[in-house]
C-alpha cells in the first residue's frame, strides 16, 4: 500500500511540475555521476519541446540509454568491487546485493521505457519511471545505513535521480 502512495505521489508532483512549467536545472545532464562529462552533453540542457511527441520521445531515449550505460558502468566499478572485497562484513554485503539489485532492476526499468515509449505507451512509461524512483530510494536506504556518507553512492543517486525526475517531467505530459 505505501509503495502504491509513493508511486501516485510521484505521478501527481510530475503533473504538477508539467501543468505549471516549474522550471528545474537540468545542468547536470551534461555530467556523469563523478563530475566528468556524459554522453548527453552535447544536448541543450533538458529543453525539449514538450508539445512534441517526437522530441520527447528521441530525448527520453537518449536519456534512458546514457543512464543504463552509466548504471551499467557504476554497478561493474564500484558495486562488484566492494562484493569482491574479503574485507567486507555480512551486512555490507547484503546491502550491495540489495542494491545490485535495484540498479539491476532499474536498467530493465530503463530499457522497459524505451520500449514503451517506442509503442506510444507514455502512461506505462511512467509508471516504470516512477518505480526507479522508489527503488534508488531503496539502495541508498540501507547504504546510510551500513556506510554512512558514501560520496560514490550518494553522488551516483544524486545524478540518477535527477536523470529519473527529467524524464518523468517529459513523459508525463503525455501519460494521461
Amino acid at each position: 500500500m505505501a509503495l502504491h502512495s509513493q508511486i501516485l505521489l510521484i505521478i501527481s508532483l510530475s503533473f504538477l511540475f508539467f501543468q505549471f512549467n516549474i522550471a528545474i536545472d537540468t545542468s547536470y545532464i551534461s555530467l556523469s555521476p563523478n563530475g566528468a562529462p556524459s554522453p548527453l552533453s552535447s544536448m541543450p540542457n533538458g529543453e525539449v519541446s514538450l508539445d512534441n511527441k517526437e522530441s520527447v520521445h528521441k530525448y527520453v531515449d537518449k536519456l534512458m540509454e546514457s543512464s543504463v550505460a552509466k548504471t551499467e558502468e557504476f554497478l561493474d566499478k564500484v558495486i562488484e568491487k566492494r562484493l569482491k572485497d574479503p574485507t567486507v562484513t555480512a551486512f555490507a554485503k547484503d546491502c550491495l546485493l540489495v542494491c545490485k539489485e535495484v540498479y539491476e532492476l532499474g536498467v530493465d526499468a530503463m530499457k522497459k521505457t524505451m520500449e514503451d515509449m517506442d509503442k506510444g505507451y507514455y502512461y506505462s512509461a511512467n509508471v516504470d519511471l516512477s518505480g526507479l524512483s522508489t527503488d534508488l530510494d531503496t539502495c541508498m536506504d540501507c547504504v546510510k545505513e551500513i556506510y554512512g556518507d558514501d560520496q560514490e553512492f550518494i553522488n551516483f543517486n544524486d545524478w540518477a535521480g535527477k536523470v529519473t525526475h527529467d524524464a518523468l517531467e517529459k513523459v508525463a505530459g503525455f501519460s494521461s
